[in-house]
């Protein structure tokens, strides 16, 4: 009976620290997963940035440019 106490014990120890081992990789991969969607959220705004000056710059080519440019290819 004793050893089936102490090999219980041995068994919550060891499933006490499989559970404080996953908690902290849990916490590390919720800070990775922010810091992951930040850094999303920061290229996505830099896309959005240079497409805006693309478009911008594309809309200041004259018209006709275009065409004299398809036309010599």
């Amino acid at each position: 009976m004793k050893e089936d106490i102490d090999a219980l014990g041995v068994r919550i120890e060891r499933l006490l620290g499989i559970m404080k081992r996953l908690s902290e990789d849990n916490a590390r991969l919720q800070a990775e997963l922010t810091q992951s969607h930040q850094a999303n959220e920061t290229l996505r705004k830099r896309m959005d940035e240079a497409r805006a000056r693309v478009e911008s710059a594309l809309a200041r080519l004259p018209v006709g440019s275009a065409a004299a440019a398809e036309e010599s290819a």
